[in-house]
């Protein structure tokens, strides 16, 4: 059995689909591990080859990540999975025992597209999913674990040529993604996406030698179109037309369409050495570079190019000694990731012609623009639109909001339109080096024992020169002038503000941890699991100063399990866990590097075409800093050179409590039930106490933020579920989840607005906002169910049919009502408690599956295969806007069992109805108008992908 440092040698319990079939067509027992407390599932060839599971990605592959979502207690976010409530960020991801998460930010998938470590479900051997009760030999990350083993050469010359397809034709239509307030709507459809490619596996010197290489392409074409309608008026223009379900009628009246293209090729490469019987080493290279046209439809847009190379090499050594009662494992690992995200003209960060030069705006006052104040329109339909310059005078109530009479809006009621630069633009690379090693004795004293002991080393360094084009990205205010809301610059004196064409930053960091932990087996029925792991971090800046250091991380873990059959079918088992999290280097850029930004006030801009980098020259400054002291009243600092660290600064951690109990009822059929419960310990994140005129780094709720809200994440869950693993042609797999999951803070990303910034996002920047924070987090599904279910079915000794079914139903997320904030901008002012705004739809999905199999010979074997994904085509809204007013309306509470929606007078224009919400002006407290509204509330933003079927051909030698 191979082992890897990642993996501690622990002997992981697996729940579901793993037991591979032997070549000779017999079964490998499944037996319960009960001398481990952990959780999780471990997926092999066999699940992968017949149960219908994982889509391409947004280059196209079907990539390992997805499969995470086969393991109970875990759902789907905007960056990937997060486990028992924590966020995709939060998880450790290892490929072949070396971690590849990205370094920035910690998750695999970014705001700036799909990471680089993409390894092709062909290319692997196995993928674990860990979801709690790890063993000390697991540290670095508080959510969950990640883990995929490539294949390995052997003896037999072995190999595969594979082909999928995704046609268009045989891709349902997606619902739009629509704003009742503008005009403007767009549909993104798959044209063809496919991938292929070649592995192949053997001996150079047999019993000594192997080699393995794969080579994978695939490609993605999505075609993008935006549709201009308008909506019909009555004759005499003073209210709109509607259907008979009370919707506003429109109709199209014209549409443009671009192709988005992705690509990407992955190859792989693994020498495998058995220096004599017990010692292995093993040298393993993986590249894959990627590429993504990203189209714009608006006129005055520019296109934007992303690209990714990520090389990832190791080697890894396993060796026996002693009888083979010491085990030792170590594992080194270099990798590199080039990022950039350009104009596709290419222009850079910094420069001042191109696209680079242009700043980004995006308006979305109360009193509409026309879509013809931005662009032009066919001589046959412009007609149809207010033309530029029009301003409605006219106002209906629509569904419990006020809106404007208007043929062609693009703006207000919570409709919004972007023009000019692409905006944040940015090249970076990111360099790693790890090191790993542990080792496992075993020895007998009242009882049996394996001692295990460990270390590793991180070294890590992201260069990255970045910009926001034309050094400003600005948003209209309802008075009509541009504020700058993503601008990097410093303020010099009074009034005195230093625009940066671009901010070149190098952070670094080091870790390193240590970990001992003794299993000790009594009787053959009881085994106790204590272990100690330790591990400090040090971050340094961009100057290469030592910017923060958390030492003294100690990470306890104890397990206790029971197995009451005395045969190995069952375990009754408890385990507490500390789990420390390190910070990605995000936080050493933004907070230690000396990163500076501002917040200023324009007026005198242009509309259209769109705003200038002249627009933002000091002469168009005005004030909005309200302290009458600011010596520069016409900007604010978000962040003014390196913050202070609250010299008690401790690490994002959280804790664990699990137990349960599991057991074989029949042969390699098992049943269980679980209970979890995680708390957060600490959370790590930017704060002002004055403001934003100062900045330090500190744990809210304690030192320096003791006068902030302390840090909360609470979750509960129990799970029942059931396997059989893949025996006498069968597979399955099932598990259902109640859970609760209630806090003030989601953790390293914030998913109502998709901010990944880890440990200096928005959430607690200053005591103003924390109101209304508590209650149920974006995470939350109170309902899971997963079922995986496969059957072979032999039609003659050469014929076979797999056939596979994958059923999830996952309970909605709660919802919450947002507005700005003075300070911090759009959606971070929570308006009444979280989320007391209801919840998105139940999602269900069903996937099939089905291949014939042809065994031409006893070594080949051709298989054509058949997916449908979304069986049923149910696209229900799998994101909804929060937006209750772009407005700066102040928190406001209701009375326990009232309503929120009815105390905002959101049911109708009821002219008694008192609304409880106020805003900020600049005259002071003013009730909110309905005007001030997003008529956009609640309106779904992302949906359930469509039916889609997969083809797909594979030969296997």
């Amino acid at each position: 059995m191979r082992h890897h440092a990642a993996s501690a040698l622990a002997i992981i319990f697996t729940l579901g689909a793993t037991a591979a079939m032997a070549q000779d067509g017999g079964t490998a027992t499944a037996t319960v591990d009960s001398t481990t407390p952990t959780q999780g599932v471990t997926l092999t060839q066999d699940f992968l080859d017949r149960v219908p599971l994982v889509r391409p990605n947004a280059t196209g592959q079907r990539n390992f990540e997805d499969l995470a979502r086969a393991a109970p207690q875990v759902t789907p976010d905007r960056y990937g999975y997060g486990f028992n409530g924590a966020l995709s960020p939060e998880n450790l991801y290892l490929s072949d025992g070396v971690a590849v998460n990205d370094p920035t930010f910690g998750s695999l998938q970014t705001s700036r597209g799909v990471g680089g470590a993409q390894v092709p479900l062909e290319f692997l051997e196995t993928v674990t999913v860990l979801t709690s009760g790890l063993d000390p030999g697991y540290g670095r990350a508080s959510g969950g674990v990640l883990n995929v083993v490539t294949k390995s050469g052997s003896n037999e010359l072995r190999g595969s040529v594979w082909g999928t397809w995704w046609p268009g034709a045989l891709t349902a239509n997606p619902l739009p993604v629509a704003n009742t307030a503008s005009a403007l709507s767009t549909t993104t459809k798959r044209h063809n996406t496919g991938d292929f490619g070649v592995e192949l596996g053997g001996a150079l010197v047999k019993d000594r030698l192997f080699f393995y290489a794969g080579l994978a392409q695939s490609v993605d074409r999505q075609r993008v179109t935006r549709t201009v309608r308008r909506f019909l008026l009555a004759d005499d223009g003073r209210d709109f037309l509607y259907d008979g379900d009370g919707a506003i009628r429109s109709e199209a009246i014209a549409s443009s369409s671009r192709f988005d293209d992705r690509r990407a090729f992955t190859w792989l490469g693994k020498l495998t050495w058995r220096i004599t019987e017990g010692h292995t080493l093993a040298v393993t290279a993986t590249g894959t570079p990627q590429e993504r046209h990203a189209p714009v439809l608006e006129p005055s847009g520019a296109d934007s190019r992303f690209t990714t190379e990520t090389l990832l090499t190791s080697l890894s050594y396993t060796g026996a000694f002693l009888d083979r009662r010491l085990l030792v494992d170590a594992t080194a690992g270099w990798s590199r990731t080039a990022q950039a995200t350009l104009p596709s003209d290419g222009s850079r960060p910094g420069d001042t012609s191109g696209a680079a030069g242009i700043p980004r705006t995006t308006y979305g006052r109360s009193t509409p623009f026309s879509l013809r104040d931005f662009e032009e329109l066919p001589t046959g339909v412009a007609s149809l639109c207010e033309p530029a310059g029009f301003t409605s005078t006219r106002l209906v109530s629509y569904k419990g909001t006020l809106r404007h009479v208007m043929a062609c809006p693009v703006t207000g009621g919570g409709a919004t339109y972007s023009l000019g630069g692409p905006g944040l633009l940015s090249e970076s690379s990111a360099d790693r080096l790890q090191a790993r090693a542990n080792a496992s004795y075993r020895f007998e004293l009242l009882g049996t024992h394996v001692a295990r002991a460990g270390v590793d080393l991180e070294w890590t360094r992201v260069d990255e020169t970045r910009a926001y084009s034309g050094a400003v990205q600005l948003a209209d205010t309802p008075g009509g002038a541009l504020l700058g809301v993503r601008d990097e610059a410093f303020v010099a004196g009074p009034n005195a503000r230093v625009p940066l064409l671009n901010v070149r930053t190098t952070p670094t960091q080091l870790s390193t941890g240590a970990f001992l932990q003794d299993t000790w087996r009594l009787l053959d029925v009881v085994t106790v699991n204590a272990g100690l792991r330790y591990d400090s971090q040090q971050l340094f800046a961009s100057n290469g100063q030592l910017g923060l250091a958390l030492n003294s991380m100690l990470s306890p873990r104890v397990g206790l399990s029971y197995d009451f059959t005395r045969e190995g079918r069952s375990r009754v088992f408890a385990n507490y866990a500390v789990y420390q999290q390190h910070l990605p280097l995000h936080l050493a850029d933004r907070a230690l590097s000396g990163a500076a930004s501002t917040r200023t006030l324009y007026t005198g801009c242009p509309t259209v075409p769109h705003p200038t980098s002249d627009c933002t020259a000091p002469s168009n400054a005005a004030p909005i800093n309200a302290d009458p002291l600011s010596p520069s009243p016409d900007s604010v600092r978000l962040a003014a050179g390196r913050v202070a660290v609250d010299p008690a600064l401790k690490p994002m951690a959280r804790g664990e409590l699990t137990a349960g109990l599991e057991y074989e009822v029949l042969a390699n059929l098992r049943i269980g039930l679980v209970g979890t419960h995680h708390w957060l310990l600490n959370a790590v994140e930017t704060m002002s106490n004055d403001d934003g005129a100062t900045w330090f780094l500190g744990n809210p709720g304690e030192g320096l933020a003791k006068g902030f809200t302390k840090a909360e994440r609470k979750y509960f869950a129990a799970t029942l579920y059931g396997s059989r693993s893949f025996s006498s042609g069968w597979l399955v797999q099932g598990s259902y989840t109640l859970s609760s999951l209630v806090g003030n803070y989601a953790g390293l990303f914030r998913p109502e607005t998709g901010e990944l910034e880890p440990g200096v996002s928005r959430d607690f920047d200053t005591r103003a906002s924390l109101a209304n924070r508590w209650g149920p987090l974006p995470s939350d599904r109170t309902h899971q169910f997963k079922a995986y279910v496969a059957k072979d079915f032999e039609l003659s000794s050469a014929l076979s049919v797999r056939a596979g079914l994958g059923w999830e139903t996952l309970s909605g997320t709660p919802l919450s009502y947002l507005a700005a904030d003075r300070l911090l901008g759009a959606d971070e002012a929570f308006v009444f408690a979280r989320g007391s705004a209801g919840r998105t739809p139940w999602l269900h999905t069903v996937n099939l599956r089905g291949a014939l199999v042809w065994q031409v010979t006893k070594e080949q074997a051709v298989q054509v295969s058949l997916d449908v994904f979304n069986l049923f085509n149910l696209q229900e809204a799998t994101e909804v806007s929060q937006r209750l007013s772009s407005a700066n309306v102040l928190p406001a509470n209701v009375a326990a069992g009232s309503d929120p929606a009815t105390a905002a007078c959101l049911a109708g224009n009821t002219p008694t109805c008192q609304t409880v919400l106020r805003k900020l002006t600049s005259g002071g407290v003013a009730p909110v108008q309905q005007a001030d509204l997003n008529g956009g509330f609640k309106q779904p933003l992302a949906f359930q992908q469509p039916l889609s079927v997969r083809l797909g051909v594979k030969l296997s030698f």
